[in-house]
């Protein structure tokens, strides 16, 4: 019973963590689609926005 123990905390604090990760990781995609939502990107607009960084 007592080799149990430890692996089975382990295995709580790893569930913790990834429940963790995945709310944040959802709740930071959530945020970055903005005002941005339903908009088509094309290549010429994405290429004129790596223009204006790269300038």
């Amino acid at each position: 019973m007592r080799d149990f123990i430890y692996p089975t905390l382990i295995f709580i604090i790893f569930l913790y963590a990834m429940g963790f990760v995945a709310f944040y990781t959802y709740k930071g995609a959530a945020s970055y689609a903005g005002g941005k939502k339903g908009s088509v990107t094309t290549v010429e607009n994405f290429q004129s926005e790596i223009n204006k960084k790269i300038k």
